[in-house]
C-alpha cells in the first residue's frame, strides 16, 4: 500500500443503552461440530445463506441510470481534495482488494498503482489505509458512539455481516438518497458501478453498499463449482458440463451421479484417489430450490423472517446432508486444505468462491490443473441458478465522516475510474486461466438472465445470525447428520428472535 498509518482506537467501556444485545461481532469459538470447517466460517466463507433480496438486473436499473447520469457527472467538477488522505478501512478479509498488495510485481500491478497515481494527483490526495477502525461491528459502534466516526474511513469496505447492523441502525448512508446524489453520487450509474451487484445490496428499497468492476476488479460473485474438466470427461462420461449448465440441466440430481462416478480408486489399492467432491458450501444449497430461505422480508407485515420452517429450505438442507455423507465427497479435510487437494488433482468437483481464484495459496491463479467453474446446481424445478452474495464486501460511506459530502463525489469519480467492461477480460485471463466457457457461466448463469442473485441477509453481524445458524443447524444437520425438520423446528423460534433484534422489530 502506498501509505499505512495506524489508527489508536477510542475505547468506550459503556455502549448506548439503545443499542441491540446482540451486537457482540465477537469471534465465534470453534465447536466440535464446526471443527473440520472452521478455516471456511470466515469467508474464506464468502456465503451462506439467507433469501431476503433478489437484486435488480442491470437491464432493471438502465432507465435510472441515463436518467441520472447527467446530473452527477457534473458534481465532480473541480473536486480537490486539498492535498489530504482518503481513508479507507478495509474489513472485506482480502475479498475486495482497492489496491494492489505491496508484494505484487507485475505489469498488471505496476499499471494499477500508476492508475491510482493518476488519480491522487488529479483530485489531489494521498489513498491511505488505515489500520484498526474497529475490529467487529462492535468496535465500530464503540467508535460511533464515541463520536470517533473518522476512524471508520471516509469509505468502510465491509461485508453484510457488518453493513446491515450499521445500516439498520442508521450509521451507514443509503447511497441511493437524495443527500447522496445532491452530493454527486449516483450508484445506479452503470459506468461508475456494477449495477447487479450493488442494487443487490438493498435493505426496503435503500442500498448500502456499491461495488466496481472493472481491469482491476472482477464482479464479485457468491458461491460456485470448480471442476476438474478431464476427470467429469473420463469417469462421469459428461464431456461438455458447461453445456449442461445452458441445456438448464445441472441439477442436484446430475451433481449427485458425477460425484458418484467420479469418485475412483484408480490403482486398486482400496482407497480412493479422486474424490467426486470436496466439503459443501455452508447452506448456499437453500437458495437453489424456490422458497428456500434462512432470512426473508414478508411484505405482507413488513418484517423479516425465519426461513427454517419452510419445506423447501428443508429439502435443500436434506440435500446437503445426502451429498456430504453420501461416502463420495471428501470430508476430512477443511476449507482451504480441500482447496489445495483440488488443485492438486485430488478433486473432481470443489465448492469454492469467487475469491478461490485469487487467493494466495488455497487459491487456483497458479493451480496444477486445468478447471472450470459453473454455478452451484439448481433443484430440477428452478427455472435460474442462483448467485448468493454474503460474504462479499462493498464500499459503504459512514454517515458521521468529517468529510461526507465530499466522500459522495469521490466514491463516484473513484467508480467511474475503475468501472468498465473490459473486467470480464481481465478477470478471464488473470483468474479462470482464459477459459472462454467458464466466462460465459459468470457472465451468463453466475450473473445473467439465467441467474437469481440474492443478499443473504443470515450473514448479519456474525455471533447472532451467521454462526448461529452455521452451528445451532447447518452443522449438525450437515455433518452430523441430524434430522432436518426436527433441527429447523428446535431453533426456528429463537433464530427468529436474533432476526428481530438485529432489524428492531
Amino acid at each position: 500500500m502506498k501509505k499505512t498509518r495506524l489508527v489508536a482506537l477510542l475505547l468506550a467501556l459503556v455502549m448506548v443503552a439503545g443499542l441491540f444485545a446482540a451486537c457482540n461481532g465477537t469471534e465465534p469459538e470453534t465447536t466440535t461440530t464446526a471443527a473440520t470447517t472452521t478455516e471456511a466460517t470466515t469467508t474464506e466463507a464468502t456465503t451462506t445463506e439467507a433469501t431476503t433480496t433478489e437484486a435488480t438486473t442491470t437491464e432493471a436499473t438502465t432507465e435510472d441510470t441515463e436518467a441520472t447520469t447527467e446530473a452527477t457527472t457534473e458534481a465532480p467538477a473541480g473536486l480537490d481534495l486539498g492535498g489530504r488522505e482518503w481513508t479507507y478501512v478495509d474489513g472485506s478479509a482480502n475479498t475486495f482488494h482497492m489496491y494492489p498488495y505491496d508484494d505484487l510485481e507485475s505489469e498488471y500491478a505496476t499499471t494499477w498503482r500508476e492508475k491510482w497515481a493518476e488519480l491522487e494527483d488529479t483530485y489531489n490526495f494521498t489513498l491511505t489505509k488505515l489500520e484498526g477502525g474497529g475490529d467487529d461491528v462492535a468496535g465500530k459502534i464503540t467508535l460511533i458512539t464515541a463520536g470517533d466516526w473518522d476512524s471508520l474511513g471516509d469509505t468502510l469496505i465491509t461485508k453484510p455481516l457488518e453493513w446491515v447492523v450499521l445500516a439498520v441502525n442508521g450509521y451507514i448512508a443509503a447511497l441511493n438518497s437524495d443527500e447522496c446524489k445532491a452530493n454527486g453520487l449516483d450508484v445506479a450509474d452503470s459506468k461508475a458501478f456494477f449495477q447487479p451487484f450493488t442494487q443487490a445490496m438493498q435493505l426496503k428499497g435503500n442500498v448500502y453498499a456499491a461495488q466496481w468492476a472493472g481491469t482491476y476488479n472482477s464482479a464479485a460473485f457468491g458461491w460456485c463449482i470448480y471442476f476438474n474438466p478431464e476427470y467429469i470427461s473420463q469417469y462421469g462420461g459428461v464431456d461438455d458440463l458447461f453445456q449442461v449448465v445452458r441445456d438448464m440441466k445441472w441439477d442436484w440430481e446430475t451433481f449427485l451421479d458425477l460425484q458418484q462416478k467420479c469418485t475412483v480408486d484408480t490403482d486398486g489399492d482400496g482407497t480412493f484417489d479422486i474424490w467426486g467432491s470436496g466439503e459443501h458450501s455452508y447452506g448456499q444449497e437453500i437458495f437453489t430450490i424456490p422458497g428456500g430461505s434462512i432470512v426473508f422480508y414478508d411484505e405482507t407485515d413488513g418484517k423479516y423472517k425465519s426461513g427454517f420452517a419452510q419445506t423447501a429450505t428443508q429439502e435443500a438442507l436434506q440435500f446437503a446432508q445426502d451429498y456430504y455423507n453420501s461416502g463420495y465427497c471428501e470430508t476430512e479435510h477443511g476449507y482451504g486444505s480441500i482447496h489445495r487437494l483440488f488443485n492438486e488433482g485430488k478433486v473432481a468437483m470443489q465448492w469454492g468462491e469467487n475469491w478461490n481464484t485469487s487467493a494466495d495459496d488455497m487459491g487456483f491463479v497458479n493451480s496444477q490443473i486445468t478447471f472450470g467453474i459453473v454455478p452451484i446446481p439448481k433443484h430440477s424445478s428452478a427455472d435460474t441458478y442462483a448467485n448468493v452474495l454474503g460474504g462479499v464486501p462493498g464500499l459503504t460511506l459512514p454517515k458521521g465522516n468529517s468529510h461526507f459530502a465530499e466522500n459522495c463525489a469521490v466514491l463516484q469519480v473513484l467508480g467511474e475510474a475503475f468501472t468498465s467492461d473490459d473486467w470480464a477480460d481481465s478477470y478471464a485471463a488473470e483468474e479462470i486461466q482464459g477459459n472462454e466457457n467458464s466466462l460465459d457461466m459468470v457472465l451468463n448463469y453466475i450473473w445473467g438472465d439465467h441467474a437469481t442473485v440474492y443478499l443473504d441477509l443470515g450473514w448479519a453481524e456474525w455471533e447472532t445470525m451467521e454462526n448461529y445458524f452455521r452451528n445451532n443447524i447447518y452443522f449438525p444437520i450437515v455433518t452430523g447428520k441430524s434430522g432436518v425438520a426436527e433441527i429447523c423446528e428446535q431453533y426456528n423460534a429463537e433464530f427468529q428472535a436474533n432476526i428481530d433484534a438485529i432489524f428492531h422489530q
